[in-house]
Parts: C-alpha cells; structure tokens; sequence
C-alpha cells in the first residue's frame, strides 16, 4: 500500500522584532514545564525563566541574534536567542544558544534543526570556534535533539543539596 507523506509547511528563518515579542513570552510556558531541578519549585522556574526571557529581549549587544521562525500564515512557531560568551578556559569568545523554543504543535518539522543551523551559520559569520548550550540534565528529549546535531558534553555541572537549618536556628560555629 502506498504511503503518502505529507510535505512539510514552509517555515521562514528572521530577526525577531519588538513587535514579537509578545509571542516569544508565549513560549515560556513551554519551557517551564520542561524544566526540572531538585530543590526548585514551579515559582522558581517561572520566575527564572521570565527573567532569562526578559534579557534575551532586551540584548542590545550588536554581535547577538534574535531570529524567529514563521509559519507560511506568519505566525512565529519558533525562536532562538545566541550571544557571543568568553571560554574562560580557552581565552576566545565562542557562540552561546540562551534559549530556543518550539511550539508544540509544530514539533517534528524540522523547525529546531532550523534554529540550530542559523546558530552555526552566526557562529561562522562571527568566526567563532564552537558554540555551547544548557540543556537541564533531566530534559532527555531536548539532550537527544541536540547529540543528534552533533553537540557533546563539554563540562558537567554536578548538584548536592544541602540541608538547611530552620528559620531562627542556626548551628554554633566556633572562630578562632
């Protein structure tokens, strides 16, 4: 039986402008819920991310994007942000993806991949060696997407939490 399949809706790559910026807000509800770290409640995510969205908005660094992905209607169905970071170890300056986001109906058509080339294609542009990204460790779809693009583990970042006293008890500590 033949299988039919269907083409895949064009999607436009563009700088963000303020005038979608409204939109890109929307996508915070999306990242949230993929957010996971021990300790952190909803609240913390929230407030994180609407403070990490805020800057991405308001970079006025020349050297960084902010590109949009839309939809054949127009709609942005996508979007990442990528500024240039100093490798501390290597002393160069070297591509960072702060954010990237998809809608999720329009997971699985390539929109991510998209995204992801025009960060290579900057970090070429700007001459940059490597790029990184953060990916929350319990986020395996996300970690997939990118070994898949060819991203690896450069450093690991590793988490203890520590109990606290409660309010108005503090532990007796001796200085000599």
């Amino acid at each position: 039986m033949p299988v039919s399949i269907m083409p895949t809706p064009p999607i436009t790559l563009r700088a963000a402008t303020s005038a979608d910026h409204g939109a890109l807000r929307a996508f915070d509800a999306r990242l949230i819920a993929e957010a996971s770290l021990p300790g952190a409640t909803r609240d913390d995510f929230i407030r994180f991310q609407r403070n990490f969205t805020d800057k991405a908005l308001a970079d006025i660094n020349p050297d960084s994007r902010l590109i949009v992905a839309c939809d054949a209607a127009g709609v942005v169905c996508g979007y990442i942000h990528l500024q240039p970071i100093h490798d501390e170890v290597l002393d160069q300056a070297i591509g960072y993806v702060s954010i990237i986001a998809v809608s999720e109906n329009a997971g699985g058509q390539g929109i991510g991949r998209k995204l992801m080339q025009a960060a290579e294609d900057w970090a070429r542009e700007m001459n940059y060696p490597a790029i990184v990204l953060d990916v929350f460790a319990s986020n395996e779809t996300a970690r997939r997407f990118y070994e898949k693009a060819g991203y690896g583990e450069d450093s690991l970042r590793l988490r203890k939490e520590i109990e606290r006293p409660t309010l108005g008890v503090l532990p007796s500590v001796r200085i000599d």
